[in-house]
């Protein structure tokens, strides 16, 4: 596979799909372990910065400077998106800047002691919905197909929206 094949915009929207539908189902389930919440947001975390990268991808930024200038920088990223487009609510940068700012990233991923600063889940689900949805119709628009897929809020939240055009 050739570098320039790397990446492509509909293969991280789909990717980050995939992170955010399984943060919101492990998120309801009853799982015995003892950090069950650090997996959930790791999800969370990561499938923001997909949405993101994928939408830069979408809008011809290079794969280079999408793994090499922005790399995991959340909000490096979500400030080109919005530059190309991409529309950021108050919430949405909160849950950016949470990323960006602190060690929440890390802490999901590897044990920190101490206090953390964290958004509940629905606001990691709800950044998640509004990219999703911004996203994949210029994630998908140069490979065409009718089936793409649909982000649904989890059940324990009043917001199961699935969009009509999916």
């Amino acid at each position: 596979m050739a570098d320039e094949d790397k990446y492509s915009a509909v293969g991280l929207f789909n990717y980050a799909h995939s992170y955010a539908a399984s943060a919101i189902e492990l998120e309801s389930s009853t799982v015995d372990a003892t950090h069950p919440d650090a997996v959930v947001y790791y999800l969370y975390f990561h499938a923001i910065e997909l949405y993101l990268k994928s939408y830069l991808l979408a809008h011809s930024v290079s794969e280079e400077d999408v793994q090499f200038k922005f790399g995991h920088k959340t909000r490096k990223l979500a400030n080109k998106a919005k530059q190309l487009g991409l529309t950021l609510i108050e919430e949405d940068e909160a849950v950016v800047t949470l990323m960006a700012k602190t060690d929440n990233v890390i802490s999901s991923r590897y044990l920190r002691v101490g206090t953390h600063t964290r958004l509940p889940f629905i606001a990691f689900q709800e950044t998640c919905y509004r990219l999703h949805e911004q996203i994949c119709p210029k994630a998908y628009e140069k490979v065409g197909g009718k089936r793409r897929p649909v982000l649904r809020i989890s059940k324990n939240n009043t917001l199961i929206r699935p969009h009509a055009d999916h």
